[in-house]
């Protein structure tokens, strides 16, 4: 049966390096935390060769992909926006060639009411 994997967060990751790097021991945070001292020593060799950078994790993107999907999502909604902008003209110009009557106070409706039908004898 397989486990999933723990995922920690990097502020965690980073809080654990900066307690060892005041001089707290390995065994000290492992307790404090409840981590394998195995993964301190993992997060360690990460944190000695990347300092700062080191655990980017899943949420940290540069900053030009973040633009990217920016754009594409600014460029679908001005093309939504276009489409919209485009029906409301058609609706607007049909309006103008084919307007509908006026009613004020109840008056003179734009249609008629329509009559019932007599119903049909099956013979």
């Amino acid at each position: 049966m397989l486990v999933p994997q723990q995922q920690y967060s990097r502020e965690l990751k980073i809080a654990c390096m900066r307690e060892l790097d005041a001089g707290k021991s390995l065994a000290e945070i492992a307790r404090q935390y409840q981590l394998s001292p195995k993964r301190l020593e993992t997060w360690k060799s990460e944190w000695r060769a990347k300092g700062e950078l080191a655990f980017p994790g899943k949420g940290a993107r540069p900053q030009a992909r973040l633009d990217a999907e920016r754009i594409a999502d600014l460029e679908r909604k001005i093309g939504q926006q276009a489409m919209e902008i485009d029906f409301l003209k058609k609706v607007l110009q049909r309006f103008k060639e084919h307007p509908l009557g006026a009613v004020a106070n109840g008056a003179g409706g734009s249609t008629s009411k329509s009559q019932k039908q007599p119903k049909r004898r099956t013979v």
